[in-house]
């Protein structure tokens, strides 16, 4: 093997790595567009999830168990 068959070798490997990036690249775009429009979609929710959380929050309980040690109701 001389130099211009390894320099064809390793021209020939970049330029198939290049091919299957620019086949795979729609497919990049749409997920990095996916996640994006994700984000934008929680952040324009945010405020409905933290009122949804105070609405559903309960009470404290009343629990005072003082009257069981309390001798004046026996």
């Amino acid at each position: 093997m001389d130099t211009g068959t390894i320099l064809g070798y390793t021209f020939g490997y970049f330029a198939a790595a290049a091919g299957i990036f620019l086949l795979y690249l729609p497919d990049i775009i749409l997920f990095l567009a996916l996640l994006v429009v994700a984000g934008v979609l929680q952040l324009l929710l945010l405020p409905f999830s933290i009122l949804i959380r105070k609405l559903r929050r309960r009470p404290p309980a009343d629990v005072d168990a003082s009257w069981l040690l309390d001798r004046s109701r026996r």
